[in-house]
């Protein structure tokens, strides 16, 4: 199947999740889980069921048919996302997200796990209300407040988010990472203890506090300030200080719990374990808090962890390249190869660092992520945005995570003038990150067919598993998607998606900006692109502009005579800066059409330690070889056509941006 005709006729479908229910299964094992029958509710014990009220603000814009050229739409696939995060829920456990879907299974299911709050539903609850934004979809709309009540019943006397073990028989899967648990007498046990009933982990805290600030953003409640403020209140009782740095010591901790006392022992976390236990996690978390409430409390805090983080973690050098550490992977090349490790982790890191030298304007850090960012862009393929797992150089397998990072990493670079890296972005985009989104179902069921049978576990599901899933994302090799779809990839990307629509264009100050040659709604103007069809932009401008300017791509050269640009037909005369062609002022009603040439070439590239063969026009890749067999990406003979194929959409032009 031609994927992204798949793409283009798959929102309703995933909308109304109509597709033929291939597996119905009732998981085992349930009576000595504890696992309801597949119609009761989960009976999980919160810390408190008494919440204050809230709303969920309707997403204001125009919403209005439209005919535009069928190229990639960032606002679509915003929407298919949704259906994956809204869709990949469970409502038996108050629509709690399913970690982690298994697609090489027979039948293929989806699996709960310790991680669903821990690492993944947080990062969801930031990246719905975007992508609504985004996109102006309402599918799903029941998931956005249980998610936001439930964050709120998880909300402790202490102020901290607190995870219930009883009711979620999953909450004790795969515990090593959050050990030890802290005590409020300050003793230390783990989570396998029967008499903890709830617990708390510092990476769950910095997505919490996004989610929650974009909340306060669209409805001014004070009920997220005053839940944000009392996190980090608590959070600075807990804290270690050292100089002029600070750490959250490994574990995770019950309610009340000291880190004071006979036998306690603040260890300092280094390598993977300083994010992963959360310290480079809540580096972001908290400047993003800062940047819109100007609350110095957080900056301080991220502040002295970013000093932990380059100085103290031992993850990255003086130049911001990754350092190996030991319990990135066994067996560790460290010897071998000094500068690699888990490209999320450290990804991740560096978004933190960079939300925060933004909000304080930091020129030297900034500079530091972008020395980092330019070792890292060097890991992988940045010709079509391939990301290892981990940063070695064969290594085979795309986590999207890191992909997602990367994203980040170039369009705030970019956006904060510390770097020009439209075009990693833009061959990144239309590669890799938009191939690693599922869109096509009819390979899993064929794979998963060749499976042997295997039962159902009480903590999986498997109704629905794939339609449920599309608009996810996963780990692919190169040239397929693969067999897992991973809750963290598509929680991080959810908000990468929305980091691409909204640096697509910029209104700022009378002048609009035109970064990213792709299709894009706005309340300013309206973007047409025949990318890779042809070399062609059209701009349907709907309020005054001062000034339009856009950026040409990397395959056309500035000053370029072949660069055209027409308003109502009329030729308009171009003054360049840099990679950027001014147009002139903009009146609205008038419609800009820029064109430019584009043309194919054949590259050969290694990637993920194979080499492939690639057909790029302009940076698109149109072909691979060789192909992929599950999933197989840069199916798109179709692009190669002279002419832009049409499509008939739904456009949503938001009345609020936010910028994130």
């Amino acid at each position: 199947m031609n994927r992204r005709n798949f793409v283009k006729n798959s929102l309703l479908t995933a909308g109304s999740l109509s597709l033929p229910l291939r597996v119905e299964a009732i998981p085992t094992g349930s009576n000595d889980r504890g696992a309801p029958t597949k119609n009761e509710k989960f009976k999980i014990e919160y810390i408190r069921n008494s919440i204050p009220d809230f709303e969920i603000p309707p997403y204001r814009g125009g919403s209005y048919e439209d005919s535009v050229p069928d190229t990639l739409d960032i606002a679509e696939r915003a929407e298919l996302c949704i259906n994956c995060l809204t869709g990949n829920t469970d409502e038996r456990a108050d629509y709690e997200i399913y970690e982690v879907a298994e697609f090489d299974r027979n039948p293929p299911v989806m699996g709960h796990s310790i991680n669903d709050w821990l690492k993944v539903n947080e990062g969801m609850m930031e990246g719905l209300p975007l992508l609504r934004i985004a996109s102006g979809s309402t599918l799903g709309d029941q998931v956005d407040p249980a998610w936001m009540g439930t964050l709120l019943k998880y909300i402790g006397p202490d102020g901290l988010p607190y995870l219930p073990l009883v009711g979620t028989p999953w909450s004790r899967l795969y515990p090593s990472f959050i050990q030890p648990l802290w005590r409020a007498d300050g003793a230390a046990t783990d989570i396998s203890d029967n008499s903890v009933t709830q617990f708390t982990f510092p990476a769950l805290w910095p997505r919490a506090i996004a989610a929650m600030t974009i909340y306060n953003l669209r409805d001014q409640n004070p009920l997220w300030r005053q839940t944000i403020e009392g996190m980090i209140q608590r959070m600075l009782q807990l804290v270690t200080n050292e100089y002029d740095y600070s750490f959250f010591p490994a574990g995770s901790y019950e309610p009340n719990a000291k880190l004071t006392g006979p036998g306690v022992c603040n260890v300092m976390p280094t390598g993977v374990l300083a994010m992963e236990h959360g310290n480079g996690r809540l580096i972001q978390g908290l400047a993003q808090y800062y940047r819109v409430t100007a609350y110095e409390p957080a900056q301080e805090l991220a502040g002295r962890l970013v000093k932990f983080l380059r100085e103290r973690a031992y993850y990255y050098d003086a130049e911001g390249r990754f350092l190996w550490s030991y319990a990135d992977i066994n067996p560790s090349p460290f010897e071998a190869e000094p500068f690699g490790g888990s490209f999320h982790s450290h990804g991740i890191g560096l978004m933190g660092v960079l939300e925060y030298a933004a909000a304080v304007r930091d020129r030297g850090l900034l500079e530091w992520v972008r020395s980092s960012y330019e070792w890292a862009r060097t890991q992988g393929s940045s010709l079509v945005g391939f990301r290892p797992e981990y940063a070695l150089h064969n290594w085979a397998r795309c986590e999207t995570c890191p992909v997602a990072d990367m994203v980040g990493l170039a369009a705030k670079l970019s956006a904060e003038g510390v770097g020009d890296y439209w075009d990693d972005l833009d061959r990144c985009a239309r590669n890799q990150f938009a191939e690693n989104q599922l869109t096509e179902t009819g390979w899993v069921y064929r794979m998963a067919e060749q499976m042997p049978k295997k039962p159902v576990a009480y903590n999986e599901s498997a109704d629905r598993v794939v339609e449920r899933n599309i608009g996810g994302f996963g780990y692919p090799t190169a040239n397929e998607y693969g067999t897992v779809r991973a809750g963290c990839c598509t929680a991080s990307s959810s908000r990468s998606l929305y980091y691409i629509w909204e640096h697509i264009l910029r209104h700022e100050n009378g002048r609009l900006s035109v970064n990213l040659l792709l299709n894009r709604a706005s309340k300013w103007a309206d973007v047409r692109s025949y990318i890779p069809y042809e070399g062609r932009v059209d701009l349907r401008i709907k309020q005054p502009c001062e000034s339009v300017r856009v950026r040409a791509p990397e395959w056309v050269e500035s000053n370029s005579p072949q660069v055209i640009c027409k308003v109502n037909g009329m030729s308009r005369e171009l003054r360049w800066d840099a990679r950027y062609a001014h147009l002139g002022a903009g009146k609205a009603g008038e419609t800009f059409v820029v064109t430019f040439p584009i043309g194919e070439r054949t590259v050969k590239e290694k990637i993920g330690g194979r080499v492939y063969t690639l057909v790029i026009k302009g940076n698109t890749v149109v072909s691979i070889d060789p192909p992929g067999k599950y999933g197989a990406f840069y199916q798109r003979a179709g692009y190669r056509e002279s002419q832009a194929r049409w499509k008939k959409v739904r456009r949503f032009a938001p009345e609020e941006e936010i910028r994130w």
